[in-house]
């Protein structure tokens, strides 16, 4: 099993090649985004063309909780590689209800940070962590860094994953219709949380 460790790293350098041509490449929704009710969440999911083709193997995600307005929010993106089930490898998370703490594998200076706010988990920094890429995709990508400045709505949020992931339509997603009748505490502020 001496290949093994090298097998691995040359499989790692593949994956990430193939998503970072993903990403730098233009993409356009490939039918417009709807939420739908899923118990307490809004979920959607849509497909993503590239140059009017739609790329099979990738689907943009959002979920948000249906009584919690204006906040917690994510946006992922997922790849099915040769594993047979889509994992995530970039997400953007808005006014997350529960804080993130960078785990031990991290790579330095973003190890051990505490992130309470809007935040990314980019595709880059998570390729860099101890476990290899691979992993950290089976690991719900465990690297993640602050958005600065804090998008302060809906329309700033959309639009710093539009231009990230190159995605201009993206801005024009509805937000997720919140049931503001039934807020989960009075005053909507952050409750303690585990970290993810």
């Amino acid at each position: 099993m001496a290949g093994a460790p090298h097998d691995a790293d040359a499989e790692n350098a593949a994956l990430l090649r193939e998503l970072e041509d993903f990403l730098v490449a233009e993409k356009s929704l490939t039918t417009p985004i709807r939420w739908v009710e899923d118990g307490a969440y809004l979920r959607f999911t849509a497909t993503l063309d590239i140059a009017e083709v739609t790329e099979d193997r990738v689907r943009l995600l959002g979920r948000a909780h249906a009584s919690m307005p204006d906040r917690s929010v994510s946006l992922v993106l997922t790849w099915q590689g040769t594993s047979g089930r889509p994992q995530p490898f970039e997400r953007f998370e808005w006014r997350p209800h529960d804080r993130h703490i960078n785990k031990p594998m991290v790579p330095k200076p973003h190890r051990h940070r505490v992130i309470e706010t809007t935040h990314r988990h980019p595709l880059a920094l998570n390729a860099r962590v101890a476990i290899g890429l691979a992993a950290a995709l089976v690991e719900n990508l465990p690297a993640a860094e602050a958005l600065d400045p804090d998008p302060p709505d809906w329309a700033a949020f959309t639009a710093a994953a539009a231009m990230a992931w190159r995605i201009p339509g993206l801005v024009h997603a509805p937000p997720p219709p919140w049931q503001y009748d039934l807020l989960p505490f009075a005053d909507n502020g952050r409750r303690g949380g585990r970290g993810r």
